[in-house]
């Protein structure tokens, strides 16, 4: 591929999206390419997030090969301990269910931000909690994107290795690759090589705290530099290839239907393998997985027709950027350039951005106001699957404590209250307060709240 393109590409992408860095690999027939754009530099970590799921999955599978465990057999086998709502679910998903997201779980991604309020659980402590989550799907139902079910696989794979799935990986996949710039967990790595996190609010980029995920993990624990990631990605591409005869390969087949992850490339179809999304393009079977946590956000992808494997990485927030440089270098490896890719999806994602907010603001109304706080209900509230959730005063107003977050309650006009959150997003979080317990929205697909009992 042309670097000056490449470069073009990138510029523009940073000035439409507003991004403060942006790292892209290209590997096509045998050519590499890797640079970072902006305020990074190649030696940069970025946070991998769900990209993560592509080694713990490809850890699992090699441990199938070798015979230590079966995809078909339920992961309480290897952990008599696992417990799920859903009995029937706890004694029969198995490592095939659970690395396609088939648990009946919906996300319950709020879970992994409540249990950070006093002090982060261990893994173990995570995996115990996730037995305390509501189902709204039998098992296998149909595909639930989950990272705590991931979080749990990660737990239950340290039980058959006797060993932390990290060192694992280092031995197995690392080091053997010479990925020595890839880190398990954010508190490996050298804090200073970590980019800064950005989010756009309100029109402005906005640099925010880091924050790291806690321990969840092969669901999103990972950071690397983008030399490293597109290491990986030629791995993936070359895996593929070469791996159809073995359970590797199997990471690879459509496990679960999933919905195209975005309407922008005109996908037919959209299936979940383990750890990887795959969809057609332009009559290619493309395979990919994106990553997204506060303040980032990651791609990696390959067309294994083209013999093409590409990456991204950037330090701003939930932005669809990088689906645009995905496209884009699709585009440019068949030689098409009749789609501007940036143009396209800036303009889908905004519009789509400002009907969100016009949503949120028509929920919130005009006349709302900050809940008065009262000492009475001051103090911590606990679920035994999402852990506490603080209520506190500040100037006056009431304030609820969301892991390391505070945010605002409001009350609309016809009198509904709404903690007024941003971890990822804007979002209105439904809140009911009574005497001694809360009630809390945390998971739309449930259709019912979360309670929340007072303890101190």
């Amino acid at each position: 591929m042309d670097n000056k393109l490449i470069d073009d590409f990138a510029s523009k992408v940073m000035q439409t999206f507003s991004l403060p860095s942006l790292g892209v690999g290209i590997y096509h027939f045998g050519s590499n390419f890797s640079k970072v754009y902006g305020d990074a530099s190649e030696n940069s970590l970025y946070p991998l997030a769900s990209i993560s799921k592509s080694f713990l999955a490809t850890s699992i599978c090699k441990l199938a090969d070798e015979g230590k465990i079966d995809l078909d057999e339920p992961l309480k086998k290897y952990w008599p301990d696992f417990k799920l709502v859903d009995t029937y679910a706890q004694d029969h998903l198995t490592w095939r269910d659970a690395l396609s997201h088939q648990s009946g779980l919906p996300a319950h991604d709020l879970m992994r931000f409540t249990n950070m309020n006093k002090h982060d659980l261990t893994l173990k402590e995570k995996a115990e909690h996730v037995g305390y989550l509501q189902p709204n799907h039998e098992l296998r139902y149909k595909m639930q994107y989950s990272n705590l079910i991931y979080a749990v696989s990660t737990y239950v794979m340290e039980q058959v290795i006797n060993e932390s799935y990290g060192t694992y990986e280092q031995e197995n996949l690392l080091d053997p690759l010479g990925m020595h710039n890839t880190y398990i967990n954010h508190h490996e790595a050298p804090r200073e090589r970590i980019v800064k996190p950005y989010i756009r609010e309100k029109g402005t980029t906005k640099e925010v705290p880091f924050i790291a995920p806690g321990k969840v993990g092969g669901a999103s624990s990972m950071l690397a530099t983008i030399s490293d990631l597109l290491t990986w990605a030629k791995f993936q591409l070359q895996t593929q290839k070469e791996a159809a005869d073995k359970i590797t390969g199997q990471r690879y087949l459509p496990q679960s239907i999933m919905q195209p992850n975005r309407a922008y490339g005109g996908a037919n179809f959209a299936a979940y393998g383990f750890g990887m999304m795959m969809e057609d393009y332009r009559g290619h079977k493309y395979f990919y997985h994106s990553g997204s946590y506060i303040g980032y956000c990651s791609f990696l992808g390959f067309v294994p027709d083209l013999d093409l494997a590409f990456v991204c990485t950037t330090n701003m927030d939930s932005t669809d950027a990088i689906f645009a440089y995905a496209y884009q270098v699709i585009d440019e490896a068949l030689g098409i350039r009749e789609t501007d890719w940036v143009d396209k999806v800036s303009k889908i994602m905004n519009k789509k951005l400002a009907n969100k907010e016009a949503k949120l603001a028509a929920l919130k109304g005009k006349n709302a106001q900050p809940v008065a706080a009262s000492k009475e209900l001051l103090g911590d509230y606990e679920n035994p699957g999402y852990g506490l959730v603080t209520l506190s005063e500040e100037d006056g107003q009431l304030m609820v404590t969301l892991g390391k977050w505070r945010f605002p309650v409001v009350v609309n006009a016809d009198g509904q209250k709404f903690i007024e959150e941003r971890l990822y997003e804007h979002e209105l979080l439904p809140i009911t307060i009574g005497e001694k317990q809360v009630a809390i929205l945390t998971e739309p697909a449930l259709k019912k709240p979360t309670v929340f009992t007072k303890v101190r």
